[in-house]
């Protein structure tokens, strides 16, 4: 682990520009960008990296929707280190609330706290991003590695399925798998998801499932509850739930265990009450351990639904299939990317960071399955009224001292893993 010059790093912190940070994230808040709408923050993003001095293109990733991907060059003989976050945000039509924090329209509340959709998943992260190396630049401070900041569409957990398509579906990593097979590439990243400034090496994997219920369709006239689909339906979900527990017990990390979401039924027509649904479907996410392959959970339901039918011949022609497949994702403690980032949040906040296990999602999936070291390491994710965690009533909001905090440790990992060339 490479020592840092204190009077280098303190002369770079010096040079955090507060009004700069709050800016950025307040104009990146102000565009709208839900997922499979990414193309304006994204243009707005390369703007800002290219005056910062980075080499910035603009990726197509399709239909009017881009990655923003930018390199700092260092000078040589250091190790790279890539800054990863998500351009799209994580509410649309299906969120009831609209709190403060759910309009897309930035507002400072108290000169302390962003509120605005995206400030918390995790607009605010791109922000202290680009804070912290244009503290850098502004010291006079040059790089031995490269810096890569990635800016990526598609991140948040959305999927096409049957036949609900088009871009707003496309999300679960697209953004980020193609920014790393065309050119986004480091010796580590630091993807800022909103973790409070916990470290999570480590992050469950995801398994979206689909059991489809047979029926019969028919007028009510002649219809039979028995062949009724959504009664039928009834069987399977009381399976289910008895299932769930055992699931989780039979997987464990430590005192974690993953969950177990019933997350949409479909069946019938609303508009024809007079007629039986001709199947019914239950949809399920089955959260993973960060070890564990998605085949593993699929293989367990599969099981469950074939033992449910056997048991019950009205279910006969009851199937399970997956539509989502995503692994989990882990790096040990000891790694050295965990190492340079413990040692500058001790040294800058004074306190030894918390770990943990997440059961979302995030792009460190795709990273590390693609060979970049990756962790979960954001500022944001704590709650106004106290705690961490994310308020549903009030919406999306970041502290502003949280991620002047954040920015120093980056500042200090930087410099640690990119190395500082003589000066």
């Amino acid at each position: 682990m490479t020592t840092v010059n204190p009077q280098l790093l303190n002369k770079a912190i010096d040079h955090i520009d507060r009004d700069r940070l709050v800016k950025l994230v307040m104009d990146l808040v102000d565009i709208p960008s839900p997922t499979g709408y990414e193309g304006d923050v994204a243009r707005a993003l390369n703007d800002v990296l290219l005056q910062s001095g980075f080499d910035s293109v603009l990726q197509p990733v399709g239909d009017e929707r881009y990655n923003a991907v930018a390199r700092l060059q260092g000078n040589g003989g250091g190790k790279s280190l890539m800054f990863n976050g998500h351009l799209d945000t994580s509410f649309g039509p299906e969120q009831a609330h609209r709190g403060i924090g759910y309009q897309c329209k930035a507002t400072l509340v108290d000169d302390e706290w962003i509120y605005g959709m995206g400030s918390f998943n995790m607009k605010s992260a791109m922000g202290t991003y680009i804070t912290a190396v244009e503290a850098i630049q502004s010291a006079g401070i040059k790089l031995g590695g490269d810096v890569v900041i990635a800016g990526v569409a598609g991140e948040i957990e959305k999927s096409p399925v049957n036949d609900i398509e088009g871009p707003q579906y496309q999300g679960y990593g697209v953004g980020t798998k193609y920014a790393i097979t065309h050119g986004a590439i480091a010796d580590f990243c630091i993807l800022g998801e909103p973790t409070n400034m916990m470290l999570i090496p480590r992050h469950c994997g995801s398994t979206w499932i689909k059991i489809t219920v047979p029926g019969h369709l028919i007028h009510t006239a002649w219809s039979e509850v028995d062949k009724n689909a959504i009664n039928k339906a009834r069987v399977v979900l009381d399976a289910i739930h008895e299932w769930i527990p055992g699931y989780c017990e039979r997987n464990t990390l430590g005192d974690f265990q993953p969950r177990v979401n019933v997350s949409a039924i479909e069946g019938g027509w609303s508009w024809r009450g007079a007629r039986t649904p001709d199947n019914c479907v239950i949809y399920m996410d089955v959260r993973t351990l960060p070890e564990d392959l998605p085949l593993k959970a699929y293989n367990e339901v599969r099981q469950m639904v074939a033992t449910l039918v056997k048991d019950n011949p009205q279910l006969e022609g009851t199937k399970a299939e997956t539509f989502v497949t995503v692994p989990g994702t882990s790096i040990p403690d000891d790694h050295e990317l965990i190492q340079n980032i413990v040692r500058a949040h001790n040294e800058q906040l004074g306190v030894a960071p918390q770990f943990g296990v997440e059961t979302w999602m995030s792009d460190a999936a795709h990273m590390n399955r693609y060979g970049i070291p990756t962790v979960n390491y954001g500022s944001a994710g704590r709650i106004r009224g106290g705690g961490g965690g994310f308020s549903t009533h009030q919406g999306e909001a970041s502290h502003i001292g949280d991620m002047l905090d954040i920015i120093k440790v980056y500042i200090q990992v930087i410099m640690q893993i990119c190395g500082v060339v003589d000066q």
